[in-house]
């Protein structure tokens, strides 16, 4: 240990930080399942025999397991939903029912196409029903009377499963259940509500995007839509030649969005209040109201959510009057991603995106705890 101290600036480490480490194994390790539950009832039965005998051993060897055997399941657990999707509905015609959550116009092959992404209730297959959480995205030519927020039930559909492994993979880390390309979709329009906030918020969002498209130049535009509204759909082949160019130089990452872009909004933000008299409290309550409504008009990706999760985590801690440690809550955002989906863990936005978060909070923790020595 004295080497090590003399050699390593030792930081206090969160407490949740092992246990995502061990969570992080299982994922990465699910197709040995079967492995970690024996991992997880041998580290039980030692445990009950220490226990038994009065031997002292820590308990977070339990916690440890029990968490690589919860990383290893839960993927285990989307894939076989995925694949009892496709089983359910294989070679049939199918009937879904569900809330429509977006509506954009997309370029695909060229052509211009009308974008439905349907929040999954109800699949039915003959005289088969069946719950489900996911998304449905449905790709037609022509415009539609269908509103967000209306409950919607498509009519006759048929889909395969998709050949690729790795598009099946980008699917289920997108809680896709299946992509529809139809140009005569037949629906019936089920329940539309005299007012919705999420069909108030869509329509704010177009709104703001069609302004800046019509007061900007063709370049800013496409800039602007891409980086710091997240909206790529709608320039697509706006962007064909630049992401070229940006690819031979390799700096196409240049053009993804990311955390910094709600950075550098707080940045401004900031810099806007230092000439403002107001008090402190004040001034974050706007800020934090402000960089809300900035999240709600905007299209999200897995870096800026997280960003913007750290962001009201911050504020939280602050009106509080509670520390923030940044590694603490990074690791509490990332376990929150890898629940809610745990292949995303296989996808580089996301490891770029915690990884280079985690470094950053990871030295700024080492600086600081050697300054105090």
């Amino acid at each position: 240990m004295y080497l090590i101290k003399s050699h390593f600036h030792l930081i206090n480490i969160p407490p949740l930080f092992a246990m995502m480490i061990c969570f992080m194994i299982g994922i990465i390790g699910h197709a040995s399942l079967p492995f970690f539950k024996a991992m997880f009832l041998i580290a039980l039965c030692i445990y009950g025999v220490s226990h038994y005998k009065k031997i002292s051993l820590p308990k977070k060897l339990i916690f440890y397991s029990l968490f690589a055997l919860l990383g290893a399941w839960l993927p285990n657990k989307e894939i076989q939903d995925y694949n009892n999707f496709y089983s359910f509905i294989e070679n049939k015609e199918f009937t879904v029912t569900g809330t429509v959550i977006d509506i954009s116009r997309a370029i695909v092959n060229h052509r211009k196409t009308t974008a439905i992404t349907l929040a999954l209730d109800i699949i039915t297959s003959g005289n088969i029903t069946q719950k489900s959480n996911k998304v449905m995205l449905f790709y037609g030519k022509g415009e539609t009377d269908i509103m967000v927020g209306d409950t919607v039930t498509f009519l006759n559909i048929s889909c395969k499963k998709p050949v690729s492994e790795n598009f099946q993979r980008y699917q289920i880390k997108e809680q896709i259940a299946a992509t529809i390309f139809n140009d005569t979709l037949e629906y019936r329009i089920d329940h539309h509500p005299t007012w919705s906030l999420r069909y108030w918020i869509w329509t704010q969002k177009t709104r703001l995007l069609h302004a800046l498209q019509n007061k900007l130049s063709r370049d800013g535009f496409n800039f602007f839509s891409s980086l710091f509204l997240g909206n790529r759909a709608c320039i697509k082949n706006e962007l064909e030649e630049t992401n070229k160019l940006f690819k031979t130089w390799g700096i196409s990452h240049f053009l993804a969005r990311s955390g910094l872009h709600l950075v550098l909004f707080i940045f401004l933000c900031q810099a806007l209040f230092c000439i403002i008299p107001l008090s402190m409290i004040a001034k974050q309550i706007i800020m934090t109201l402000l960089s809300i409504i900035y999240f709600a008009l905007t299209w999200t990706s897995a870096p800026f959510t997280r960003s913007f999760a750290l962001f009201m985590l911050n504020k939280i801690c602050f009106f509080n009057k509670a520390p923030f440690h940044l590694l603490h809550y990074l690791t509490l955002v990332c376990f929150g991603f890898l629940f809610y989906c745990p292949l995303y863990l296989f996808f580089l936005d996301f490891q770029l995106s915690f990884a280079l978060t985690g470094a950053l909070a990871w030295f700024n923790q080492v600086t600081y705890e050697h300054k105090g020595q």
